[in-house]
């Protein structure tokens, strides 16, 4: 019997020696976690909490000229496409400033003829800004009047009334402008020679260029440079035609300008000037200057440094500027510091 309970109490010991080894290495355990926690803190007071996060640069450096390079997944999450440049030539000349100017000749102002009611006329509506309206069409009536008619084809440029208003005789109802063919004037430098009979019209970036026939001197210089002001007629019209708005005249001085066509989505402007990027290898994109002094439809001609059978980035292009420039962002510190 005594030896059962010597047993028993030696495995009981046992156990219990078991017990406080484990405890004692939990504890240990615990105290050195809390030493290492203590550490990481006392490291990170020595750091400074405004240091700036900088973001990780995708550029690299090939000789002095630095370059964008993205992996063929990066390429393809943000659609990025190349095209290859073609030789192509345009008439060289100087790029004018011009601006649409307004015609009262050709400019008719459709009054109410009583005072009443206006009125639409059956099965049309009340022409809005910027319609075309044809000679001799019906657009409504005064009160008993006779039908109001259109004296003049051409397009809306103002709306005196709305249906359903009382107006008063005289009141200007609509303005109606012929702008078939716009008027033009030009701002003429002293060394740019005499006006030719002819000019070449740049509406806006895109647009066809517009052939003018030289009208003859403006009756007064131009309001912003001063300079002697010529007026020029153009063969058509175009959208946006209305007076007021800026057009570039190229004055052709009998050459030729030959080079490439880069294409208006192959360019991106940064820092008022106009840049492409140009594929130097798989992955590897570098922002080269663009001239923008020789402008085409579609694009502008361009010569070295860019040649024909250049790659340029066409989609994609804002992307690259802002992944060229992503590493100059940092947070924790005021833009422009």
């Amino acid at each position: 019997m005594r030896s059962r309970m010597t047993m028993a109490t030696l495995v009981i010991l046992a156990l219990m020696v078991g017990v406080l080894a484990l405890g004692c290495d939990g504890r240990a355990q615990q105290d050195r976690a809390e030493e290492d926690r203590v550490a990481d803190e006392r490291d990170a007071d020595d750091l400074d909490a405004d240091d700036p996060i900088v973001a990780p640069s995708r550029v690299v450096v090939a000789g002095d000229e630095p370059r964008v390079v993205l992996d063929s997944a990066e390429r393809r999450r943000i659609g990025l496409r190349v095209a290859a440049l073609t030789h192509a030539s345009a008439e060289s000349g100087r790029h004018l400033p011009g601006q649409v100017m307004p015609e009262p000749e050709r400019t008719v102002t459709l009054r109410a003829p009583v005072t009443g009611r206006l009125t639409i006329a059956e099965g049309r509506r009340w022409p809005a800004l910027g319609q075309r309206l044809a000679a001799g069409a019906i657009v409504g009536r005064v009160s008993d009047a006779q039908p109001l008619t259109v004296p003049l084809g051409g397009t809306v440029t103002a709306v005196g009334a709305r249906p359903g208003e009382i107006v008063e005789a005289g009141q200007a109802l609509l303005e109606v402008a012929d702008n078939t063919h716009p008027v033009v004037r030009i701002a003429w430098p002293g060394d740019a020679g005499r006006p030719p009979e002819r000019v070449s019209i740049r509406p806006s970036d895109g647009e066809t260029p517009v052939q003018a026939a030289l009208i003859g001197p403006a009756a007064e210089a131009d309001p912003l440079t001063r300079r002697p002001a010529y007026l020029y007629r153009s063969r058509r019209r175009w959208a946006g035609a209305v007076p007021g708005t800026p057009v570039t005249a190229l004055v052709p001085d009998g050459e030729r300008t030959e080079g490439v066509l880069v294409p208006d989505d192959a360019v991106v402007q940064w820092e008022g000037l106009a840049w492409v990027y140009v594929s130097r290898g798989p992955g590897e994109f570098a922002r080269v200057r663009m001239p923008t002094d020789q402008p085409v439809p579609g694009g502008w001609i361009a010569r070295a440094p860019l040649e024909e059978g250049d790659s340029v980035v066409v989609t994609g292009v804002q992307e690259l500027l802002s992944e060229e420039f992503r590493s100059r962002v940092t947070v924790g510190e005021e833009s422009g510091e």
